[in-house]
């Protein structure tokens, strides 16, 4: 006989069981260096976080003339965009200012520009993460000691 699951459970597990699967795919994505990829991959865990959010719908004569998010998730992730879409552009000032002839050297403003955006990606991530962990949807930390965690002590 098989156990009753409610549909809330079902939700639950389905949730972290694509969030786990979109973080190992960040966590390949991040090291490497992809960063748009990285950041797409930011937006799909954000969508699986916010899908119970409710939404407003700004009608006019029958019509809708708007849709968003009622709360202020959405201005903290366009928040987080915009230092993301900031460093691109720097990214591609320092592009342009390098010569043809420079084009294996690489540039103090590019460096900085891409350790920006890096860091834009990283900061976008750990909200992400914690965002998670506010909704019950991260695994609790009960272990304090790593190697009692890997003996099992």
């Amino acid at each position: 006989m098989l156990a009753k699951v409610t549909p809330q459970q079902d939700t639950g597990w389905g949730v972290i069981y694509r969030l786990n699967g979109l973080f190992a795919e960040v966590e390949e994505l991040a090291p490497s260096g992809k960063y748009d990829e990285w950041n797409i991959k930011l937006d799909r865990i954000w969508s699986n976080l916010v899908y119970r959010n409710p939404l407003e719908w700004e009608m006019k004569d029958g019509k809708i003339i708007s849709v968003k998010l009622s709360d202020d998730d959405f201005a903290r992730k366009d928040f987080l965009d915009n230092k993301i879409l900031e460093a691109k552009s720097d990214i591609s000032k320092a592009k342009k200012k390098m010569l043809p002839e420079d084009d294996k050297k690489i540039t103090k403003d590019y460096i900085i520009a891409k350790k920006r955006l890096y860091k834009a990606l990283m900061l976008k991530e750990i909200w992400l993460r914690k965002y998670m962990y506010e909704l019950g949807l991260y695994l609790k930390e009960v272990e304090h000691n790593p190697a009692g965690a890997m003996w099992g002590k």
